[in-house]
């Protein structure tokens, strides 16, 4: 899995990430593109991708204390993600570019984090109208 974990290839990856959810969404279909978004370039192609078809766009950026992200990392089986510890400490070492998305504590119960995101996510479809397209 280093492989994919290369920019030029990370950048395909989000790059069809993005077409797809644009894809999905003009057929009236809900998206949730769930990725690490730690370049702006990432985060506009997927804000477009919802804009484009006058979605309402919810981001979420999850901090998490480093350690604890160790553990989930090295206690998960299965799973969309194959990033290993020696990636997650890449990705750290890089530190993201700041988000304008709305932050979100992630050092809490996987299900509490759920539940606020759940409530998030409704309230922006309330507050801007539209469906709701949500990234995190």
């Amino acid at each position: 899995p280093d492989r994919a974990y290369r920019p030029d290839v990370s950048d395909r990856v989000y790059r069809e990430m993005a077409w797809r959810a644009d894809l999905i969404l003009s057929e009236g279909g809900s998206v949730i593109a769930d990725a690490v978004f730690d370049r702006p370039a990432d985060r506009d192609r997927i804000e477009k991708a919802a804009n484009g078809g006058d979605i309402a766009f919810a981001g979420f950026w999850l901090e998490a204390d480093p350690l604890v992200l160790w553990q989930r990392v090295s206690e998960r089986s299965g799973g969309p993600s194959d990033a290993t510890i020696d990636i997650l400490s890449r990705q750290l070492q890089r530190k993201a570019t700041p988000s304008t998305w709305r932050k979100v504590d992630a050092d809490r119960k996987l299900a509490d984090i759920a539940a606020e995101l759940a409530s998030l996510s409704d309230a922006a479809v309330s507050a801007q109208g539209a469906p709701l397209k949500t990234a995190s």
